[in-house]
């Protein structure tokens, strides 16, 4: 097994400039990458695992897959892929660095005896259309119908097939991986997050 890592590129209006943002995927996958088209395939599956849990006025640019495993300057970018389309939810548009928080159980306890967890922050763009003012500022939680995409995208992307026979693994840089297939858990409350400006 080795490590890699995918970035998904997104872009949205935000005060007043398009802001890039990006989520990163640590995976370990196998000891020699797939081809080209192989790769293609990866990116293609995390950014649909994305798209519905993004609003309409996010934007898709690009996907980039590199060696992880080394240092920076042993890694290198295997392939790099111009992404279209935009995000699936459709309702209320939310603050722009708000975001939902995704976690998966590692197993593992800490030195002060508590839980381990791989995390993810997702920033969303929109609402999932039923929002209430409340959720979208944080105050109140969201319900089982809003957290139903965000439970489906933690279940596609903590284990991905791409291309068929290629088995590649959810796991934080550091080396943490999910205890079981399908436990992501979604925070109830929306959170902010700011952009990373240089």
């Amino acid at each position: 097994m080795a490590l890699y890592a995918v970035a998904i590129t997104k872009r949205m209006l935000w005060h007043g400039k398009d802001e890039e943002y990006d989520n990163v995927y640590y995976l370990e996958g196998p000891a020699e990458p797939p081809d080209a088209a192989g790769l293609e395939k990866l990116i293609s599956e995390i950014a649909s695992a994305e798209k519905p849990i993004h609003g309409t006025r996010v934007n898709f640019v690009r996907g980039r897959v590199w060696s992880a495993g080394g240092t920076k300057e042993q890694n290198i970018t295997l392939a790099l892929v111009d992404l279209t389309g935009q995000g699936d939810l459709i309702g209320a548009q939310t603050f722009g660095e708000l975001a939902i928080l995704v976690e998966w159980e590692c197993g593992r306890r800490n030195i002060k005896g508590r839980k381990v967890y791989l995390r993810k922050y997702i920033r969303v763009g929109n609402g999932a259309g039923v929002w209430g003012p409340g959720v979208r500022t944080g105050e109140e939680a969201m319900g089982v119908v809003d957290k139903r995409a965000f439970k489906e995208y933690a279940d596609r992307v903590q284990t991905i097939v791409a291309p068929a026979g290629v088995n590649w693994q959810l796991r934080s840089k550091g080396g943490r991986l999910p205890r079981f297939n399908n436990n992501g858990v979604i925070n109830d409350f929306a959170i902010s997050r700011e952009f990373r400006r240089n």
